[in-house]
């Protein structure tokens, strides 16, 4: 496996396994993962005159959606049909730095139809499914669309026959999804981690455009979160089975605009948000680009800078930190989006990265001893 070319290594290329095996090696960790490649790569009660009995919170599975028999006083949604005002904004700011050393979020930015939302569902699930410890979603920072979504992502990952479909994100509003996790080793920190779900169209805000006054910049929505003192990571998605469409904005240009607006608060905040780059889809890549996975030695930061040179040559070249991955959750049908097996090793090295990297270096998982890896070398796994 290549180290980052920026930076010195006469090691040969040794890469005859699938790049998902080798990304998201953590930076200053004693776990024998070192080895590899630093680029290759978290009561109410009711009055009992009125109730015999005190009622629970129910959801009823009506046209493919769920819905609270019990009424909670939150809002439907997080609306952003309307930039936020001035005062809203310094209003966001205060709630978003109150307890901000406790605060984990992650963003994602992409092209409409670059598989976001599903990757956000890939790790709910993991996280739900396989990780050692108490994990669930804080319906009392939630919005009802939110909670909604994230009941159908997980019954298009858990296979429940008629789950509703998952479809575009909406631009008039975005999702927060606030996970908390409690491992059950005390020994390894818990962490409230929140992630974003936007809509590509608002990635693509980065990018000017002259007909439209709006562009150029991000939503302020997010640029609140990126000026806050939360910690913070970005995840790109880079799609390539995504044909770049007559007068719409090249996958390339906007995963550069939205690179350039985060340099710009980098610097004028004296800060670094970790960061990595996905190629979602990697079925699909290994399936329609396989000549050029096998030229690029089956390394993913060499196969960015090879098919979005612009992008990636800076991307790599910021940080040595900064990581990349062949993203892929699972089999899908060839007759629809329907996940017929998951495969949670992608996931699972995403969400330890994001977690080693917001626990100065603790891993949630149990990691393999030198004597583990010689066997499972030693029997060809």
């Amino acid at each position: 496996m290549l180290h980052n070319p920026y930076k010195t290594n006469d090691e040969p290329i040794e890469n005859k396994k699938l790049a998902s095996d080798k990304l998201f090696s953590p930076r200053d960790t004693n776990d024998d993962n070192d080895n590899v490649e630093q680029n290759s790569l978290d009561l109410q009660y009711i009055n009992e005159r009125e109730h015999s009995e005190i009622d629970s919170i129910q959801y009823s599975f009506n046209d493919h959606k769920y819905n609270t028999q019990i009424k909670i006083n939150r809002p439907t949604k997080r609306n952003v049909e309307k930039e936020l005002t001035d005062e809203e904004y310094h209003q966001r700011l205060i709630e978003l730095n109150t307890d901000s050393e406790n605060k984990h979020y992650v963003l994602f930015f992409g092209q409409p139809a670059s598989g976001k939302t599903w990757i956000i569902g890939s790790i709910l699930h993991y996280m739900k499914n396989y990780l050692d410890g108490l994990v669930y979603l804080d319906t009392n920072k939630s919005t009802e669309n939110e909670e909604e979504l994230f009941y159908i992502l997980q019954d298009r990952f858990n296979g429940v026959i008629h789950a509703e479909k998952i479809t575009s994100t909406d631009t008039k509003q975005y999702f927060e999804f606030h996970i908390a996790f409690t491992p059950k080793d005390s020994n390894k920190p818990p962490i409230n981690i929140v992630f974003i779900d936007a809509s590509g169209e608002h990635s693509e805000q980065g990018f000017m455009i002259k007909e439209n006054h709006k562009s150029g910049k991000l939503p302020n929505y997010l640029m609140a979160i990126l000026e806050s003192n939360v910690k913070t990571k970005l995840i790109f998605v880079y799609d390539q089975s995504l044909v770049d469409q007559k007068g719409s904005i090249p996958q390339m240009n906007v995963l550069n605009a939205v690179f350039t607006h985060i340099q710009n608060i980098q610097n004028v905040h004296k800060k670094f948000f970790p960061k990595a780059l996905l190629l979602s889809k990697a079925d699909r890549i290994y399936s329609a680009d396989l000549s050029s996975v096998e030229k690029c030695g089956f390394d993913p930061m060499i196969y960015a800078i090879e098919k979005i040179p612009s992008f990636a040559n800076s991307f790599f070249n910021e940080s040595p930190e900064n990581k990349t991955i062949f993203y892929r959750m699972g089999d899908f049908s060839l007759n629809s989006d329907l996940l017929t097996k998951f495969d949670k090793e992608c996931p699972e090295k995403l969400f330890r990265w994001l977690y080693m990297t917001s626990t100065n270096g603790v891993s949630p998982i149990k990691e393999q001893s030198c004597w583990d890896k010689f066997l499972q070398w030693f029997k060809g796994k």
